[in-house]
């Protein structure tokens, strides 16, 4: 991952370096509702015994109520779910419980976790003298997952099993992922650079944008061209015929006003300077670049802020461990409402570039999430539960 742009050539290397792994079980990732999540929760919360969870509430992975996203303020409540997710997962790691000799809740590193599932070292682990620093996600493997009200769609990682005799100790598992990239279809989000929106949690350290921000996919000319407006870039499956992915296909990663939602104009990243380069060019002029302040950021957990930028920040996720001994994981996944906008218009149509009305009007990135007086455009992360499954 270079610091604007991104190639899709080291797959075939990725999934060489999965070769090592135990093919015999696996994490799936499956697509559900928040709706079916928070019954569950509610049905099975005594198996929960992390942080809220016990309570029986469900929260997304920043901690909030994922069925009351929004706020009561003068402007009318808007919500958008995406019609596919990706993440790009580089580290499973399991915990015991604190009763059980584990860390106590939110003390959770790399080092303290008492299995390591699923790994990847990326060019970071290589050894390699001159490979670039790809940050605390050294390597990673895509899950992408097709969304929809309800879907039994799933994607699967090889893990290595928690020792069966053992999987009823542990009570969370912890994920390190690159980014989340929500893909809206363009009756939603008709605006083409807002095609793939992307929340960064662990970011290259060379990277122009940082933890915690905002980020859409601007893809390059050599690209498929449906990637502008379909899902294809991650399903592949979804290409026209005669379109092919080759090392020509790159993209900038693009930073977002927080007091706008028009596209910041960053020296490095400049993608106005020639529209006729990209698929998907910004709709309007960009914003001039002053501060970091300014980027628009995503609804993150608290504790997110105080881990260095070269620390893997790892998310925290409950695991259902009353059916142990069995050799793989189940990640229910939700992403209902995860886009949350205030607009004075009358449809439900994310257009901030084009349409005033869903402009955001914070002062800066940290405004726009804790001001309900402002009109707020706001990401959240995904809701994610685990559990125990047989084959």
């Amino acid at each position: 991952m270079s610091c604007g742009s991104k190639k899709k050539d080291d797959k075939n290397n990725l999934l060489l370096a999965l070769l090592g792994m135990s093919l015999g079980s696996k994490a799936e990732f499956k697509l559900t509702t928040a709706n079916t999540m928070a019954a569950a929760r509610i049905a099975n919360s005594s198996h929960f015994i992390v942080g809220p969870h016990a309570s029986g509430l469900l929260s997304d992975l920043a901690g909030d109520d994922p069925l009351n996203y929004g706020d009561a303020d003068a402007f009318s409540n808007h919500f958008l779910t995406p019609s596919a997710v990706s993440m790009e997962v580089c580290r499973i790691l399991a915990y015991k419980s604190a009763a059980k000799g584990g860390p106590a809740p939110g003390t959770e590193t790399l080092e303290n976790a008492a299995f390591t599932p699923f790994k990847i070292e990326g060019a970071n682990g290589s050894g390699q003298v001159g490979a670039p620093d790809f940050g605390p996600c050294g390597g990673f493997m895509p899950v992408a997952l097709k969304g929809g009200s309800v879907t039994t769609e799933s994607a699967s990682l090889p893990i290595t099993p928690i020792p069966s005799e053992l999987s009823s100790e542990f009570d969370r598992i912890g994920i390190v992922v690159r980014s989340f990239s929500y893909y809206f279809e363009p009756k939603d989000v008709p605006e083409n650079s807002y095609r793939y929106v992307d929340l960064l949690l662990n970011t290259p350290t060379q990277s122009l944008l940082s933890r915690g921000e905002v980020s859409t996919k601007i893809f390059g000319s050599g690209c498929p061209a449906s990637f502008a407006n379909s899902a294809s870039f991650i399903f592949m499956q979804l290409l026209q015929p005669g379109e092919n992915l080759t090392s020509a296909c790159s993209f900038y990663e693009s930073a977002i006003d927080s007091s706008s939602g028009i596209f910041l104009s960053i020296p490095g990243i400049n993608y106005f300077a020639n529209p006729n380069s990209v698929l998907n060019p910004p709709s309007v002029a960009g914003v001039n670049y002053t501060s970091a302040n300014q980027k628009l950021r995503f609804k993150a957990p608290a504790a997110m802020n105080g881990v260095p930028s070269t620390t893997p920040y790892i998310l925290i996720v409950s695991l259902d461990n009353s059916n142990p001994g069995k050799s793989n994981l189940l990640f229910n996944i939700s992403v209902d409402n995860v886009l949350f906008w205030d607009s004075s218009g009358g449809d439900n149509v994310f257009s901030p570039q084009l349409d005033a009305a869903d402009r955001p009007n914070a002062t800066d990135g940290n405004d726009n999430l804790t001001n309900p007086a402002r009109r707020n455009v706001i990401f959240h992360l995904p809701t994610i539960l685990s559990e125990y499954i047989n084959e």
